[in-house]
């Protein structure tokens, strides 16, 4: 009797850990957005006001950053030295693609407008066009948000329920 009350309970508890794990997703997908925002805010800032390479610049975003994020960094500057030092486009979309991030395709997709900017073009022309992306960004930050904000109780009352149902069935 205590162990079929006890794995009813475990039932329960996991359907609802499913739902707060989903609604998790969505709050890590709004959280790496703005560290991505903050870190290339931080690019273009460092644009503007130095003349430093861009892979000091990339060392120094990777340092100032942690999480997947920091990850990201770490494996677009491994795939600049190992492909040779030829093209940051490249090993930012390689990089962005190796490394496990909680973001959607259209987040993939304006994170890959950032990598075909840098290191194309001058100082002055990278950071521009970083400020119009960060704006975007910003954008897309904001409605994760949101959407983490509304759909986390969405998620959790469907944990719940998807376990009173399994109990209701046992």
């Amino acid at each position: 009797m205590t162990a079929a009350l006890a794995g009813k309970a475990l039932l329960f508890l996991g359907c609802t850990a499913l739902g707060v794990l989903r609604g998790q997703g969505l709050r890590q997908r709004a959280a790496c957005l703005q560290a991505f925002r903050r870190v290339l805010a931080a690019l273009a800032r460092e644009l503007a006001f130095s003349l430093r390479p861009l892979d000091q610049l990339m060392a120094g975003a990777q340092e100032g950053s942690q999480g997947p994020v920091a990850d990201f960094f770490q494996a677009c500057c491994q795939a600049f030295t190992a492909g040779g030092r030829e093209s940051w486009a490249d090993s930012w979309a390689t990089a962005l693609e190796a490394t496990p991030l909680p973001l959607t395709p259209e987040d993939r997709r304006l994170l890959r407008e950032a990598g075909d900017v840098l290191g194309r073009y001058d100082g002055e022309s990278q950071r521009a066009a970083l400020e119009a992306l960060l704006a975007r960004l910003e954008d897309q930050g904001a409605q994760a948000q949101a959407e983490a904000h509304r759909l986390f109780r969405v998620y959790l009352a469907l944990g719940v329920a998807a376990g009173l149902f399994c109990l209701i069935l046992l």
